[in-house]
């Protein structure tokens, strides 16, 4: 696999992305409308990219291995439960900012 451009990652691996979505609403809230999940094909394995906060302006980027998505419980979850500590902080931080206008 070369190196592409990100497509959203709903279209890429539609099992994944529900996967994603689906804990983040049960573990922290955070629904589908709140983050845009993207994904690149590199040699190995996928980017997955996500944005979230006021105008999907905060990123984090990870990359797992073809393997890895094969063992999504050990391999992939800590990295979407570490991400949505950041994405409730920043939504949290986000709509103080709001009120404050």
């Amino acid at each position: 696999m070369e190196s592409s451009t990100q497509q959203p990652l709903r279209i890429l691996m539609p099992e994944l992305y529900q996967y994603i979505i689906e804990y983040l609403e049960e573990q922290h809230n955070i629904h589908s409308y709140d983050i845009q999940v993207f994904g690149m094909k590199q040699k190995g394995g996928l980017q997955l990219s996500f944005a979230f906060g006021e105008d999907y302006s905060h990123q984090e980027k990870k990359t797992f291995s073809l393997e890895q998505f094969h063992n999504k419980e050990k391999d992939i979850k800590p990295f979407i439960e570490e991400f949505g500590e950041k994405c409730k902080e920043t939504m949290i931080a986000d709509y103080y900012k709001m009120m404050k206008m």
